[in-house]
């Protein structure tokens, strides 16, 4: 899908919360040596906008908030900036997938799927042996799967 694509219908809207996807150039695996992986969650936990994230070895997923006079493309464009500084051979696509989430779209719901990524993709069987994630509603110690709503 061309770059324009996924950038049509893009709004930014205050208080908005947006599924993104963003994709290493060519998908090499820059996020499999634990270096890269800490700076990356370096960087991350620095920004208040992530409710939830899972890095993977070629890509990331977020579930962002945008405040008041936000833009949705400046956020994820900061977020590939600094992790890009930080780890010398990463180098991200251009282009980012989002989805705007619906008012009655449950949070803790996304927030699982998006986080058991590592799970559907064979890397670790339980998200308790991946330590490259952080949601604002979970802890290291559990598991999406298994979640009460809370």
């Amino acid at each position: 899908m061309p770059y324009s694509d996924l950038r049509k219908g893009r709004r930014s809207i205050a208080h908005q919360e947006y599924l993104i996807t963003t994709v290493c150039l060519d998908r090499r695996p820059v996020f499999s040596t634990e270096a890269n992986t800490a700076a990356f969650s370096e960087q991350i936990h620095q920004d208040p906008h992530w409710l939830a994230w899972v890095l993977m070895p070629d890509h990331f997923h977020g579930l962002l908030r945008l405040s008041e006079g936000e833009s949705l493309s400046e956020i994820v464009r900061a977020l590939k900036g600094r992790t890009a500084r930080e780890i010398a051979d990463l180098h991200w696509q251009p282009n980012f997938y989002d989805h705007a989430l619906r008012a009655e779209e449950d949070r803790l719901a996304i927030a699982r799927y998006l986080l058991g990524n590592p799970i559907r993709a064979g890397i670790v069987s339980s998200l308790r042996e991946y330590p490259h994630w952080g949601c604002q509603w979970f802890t290291p110690g559990d598991d999406p799967d298994g979640l009460d709503d809370r």
